[in-house]
């Protein structure tokens, strides 16, 4: 039982670290999505 504290702290670190990636991952991909459509729209508006 003594364990289970350390056991919990590493169960906590690890969803953190997986929260933070997602977030990370989430707001790239939100920025990539935002240049492509300005690139689609500057393609668009040279034709």
């Amino acid at each position: 039982m003594k364990n289970l504290n350390s056991v919990f702290a590493a169960y906590m670190i690890g969803w953190t670290v997986f929260f933070v990636y997602y977030i990370s991952i989430a707001r790239r991909t939100s920025v990539l999505r935002e240049d492509i459509e300005r690139l689609k729209n500057s393609l668009s508006r040279g034709k």
